[in-house]
């Protein structure tokens, strides 16, 4: 393995949003009306320019007209109004992108996310402890999202960010978030289709019905190289004050580095960790004593 990252988790969010015809709203935003209109209709509009250059980078104000299907005089206006907010930037070639202001806007929503401050020094220790790269993340829909990450120390490890996206079916995290989901959350993924990231990748939804079962069973989840060649990924489930799966934690390596006989030690120290977050999040579960294998 010659390059010094690899792609554990690189989707960004983007990628995972549908992609909106005309002046639609994003798909899935809360309070958003079935008929706006006027000042509503307006930032409707905005919001679907702001998430076409979100999902496809930076656009020049000729595609965002085609895309849309809004009349270009309109854009023009929308498009002021948000680069002089800072949502949006223009450059000297005149291209649109993401402006600062929604760094502003992630950072306090990520900022709010009390796990995450919770688990910040016990995200450290795991990484001090195995020496690689750990991850938190939360589930969006269908998909697991990265809202935390401490890198390892060594050169080659995973080049995801805060903010990725991936799968559920296919990750350490995603599974341990899917298997403590409510039944129909469960029963509506498991009827696909489900994705092949790798010839590991469990497409069948009998057999990721039992890995599920597996996993709660066994009180953490393993990705075995079925999201990323030559990865590998131990997750654990993290609970708050009323018992549910909120959040979940893990460790990510190579697998050259991270041989099938070291993961019941890495998920003892995980279940530790997340035992610990889960209390810090007002969880009080009785202490586990069964052996991991």
């Amino acid at each position: 393995m010659s390059r010094p990252e690899m792609d554990v988790a690189s989707k960004p969010v983007s990628e995972a949003l549908p992609a909106h015809a005309g002046t639609a709203a994003p798909a899935g935003a809360a309070g958003t009306p079935r008929e706006a209109t006027g000042t509503a209709k307006a930032l409707v509009k905005g919001l679907a320019l702001v998430d076409l250059i979100a999902t496809g980078g930076p656009r020049r104000l000729t595609d965002l007209v085609t895309a849309t299907g809004v009349p270009r005089g309109t854009v023009v206006r929308l498009l002021e109004v948000l680069v002089a907010h800072e949502v949006l930037r223009a450059d000297a070639s005149g291209h649109y992108d993401l402006g600062p202001q929604l760094a502003v806007w992630g950072q306090g929503f990520l900022g709010r996310l009390d796990v995450r401050a919770q688990a910040a020094d016990l995200m450290r220790e795991l990484t001090e402890q195995t020496r690689e790269t750990c991850f938190l993340g939360v589930r969006r829909g269908a998909q697991v999202l990265y809202i935390a990450k401490t890198d390892s120390p060594q050169a080659v490890r995973p080049a995801a960010v805060e903010g990725s996206v991936n799968p559920l079916h296919c990750t350490g995290i995603g599974k341990a978030l899917l298997a403590h989901a409510d039944d129909e959350v469960v029963r509506d993924y498991l009827a696909g289709p489900l994705e092949r990231r790798t010839p590991n990748t469990i497409i069948d939804a009998q057999a990721l019905a039992a890995e599920l079962a597996e996993v709660r069973e066994r009180g953490y989840a393993i990705d075995e190289i079925e999201n990323e060649e030559g990865v590998r990924c131990v997750a654990a489930p993290v609970r708050d004050h009323g018992g549910r799966v909120v959040a979940a934690l893990s460790v990510s390596a190579p697998a050259y580095r991270f041989p099938r006989e070291e993961m019941p030690g890495v998920a003892r120290r995980l279940l530790a960790a997340a035992a610990t977050l889960s209390a810090r999040l007002g969880h009080r579960a009785p202490q586990q004593t069964e052996e991991i294998s």
